[in-house]
């Protein structure tokens, strides 16, 4: 079982180039408690920045680990690797473009289920309060 700890180790072997970004995201926290959500919207960044750039030589790593991740973690990987991840990478793409939709090539068959979860999640909300709203009416509907 890949275990959430192991999650930004896994993340900058397939991605070395991100080791930047991150180095700079542990120096801004200065030693204080980042949060794994923190940790893994760095990679959503680098990412995004990386298919604007044209520079996407270590997708097919990055996105290879994602899907052990979802495989293979335990319940909390899972969790991050979907929220932390696809949904951050996501919201991050959609607000500029070519959006999101150009890393749909590299997912495999858990990441692209995931994706489209996401997708469905957020499918017509404008924000994150939305999203919340509509979960709420669901598990009230389902109790």
């Amino acid at each position: 079982m890949i275990q959430r700890d192991e999650m930004v180790p896994r993340l900058l072997e397939a991605c070395p180039s991100a080791r930047s970004a991150w180095d700079e995201h542990l120096a801004w926290w200065g030693g204080k408690e980042r949060g794994i959500y923190n940790d893994t919207a760095i990679f959503a960044h680098h990412m995004n920045a990386a298919l604007k750039a044209g520079d996407t030589g270590e997708f097919e790593a990055f996105f290879r680990t994602l899907e052990e991740f979802l495989g293979g973690g335990d319940t909390d990987t899972k969790t991050v690797a979907v929220i932390g991840v696809i949904e951050t990478l996501q919201n991050v793409a959609s607000h500029q473009p070519p959006g999101y939709q150009p890393f749909e090539r590299w997912l495999g068959p858990l990441s692209r289920r995931a994706w489209a979860d996401v997708e469905q999640m957020w499918s017509g909300k404008e924000s994150l309060m939305d999203v919340i709203r509509s979960e709420r009416r669901s598990e009230r509907r389902d109790a």
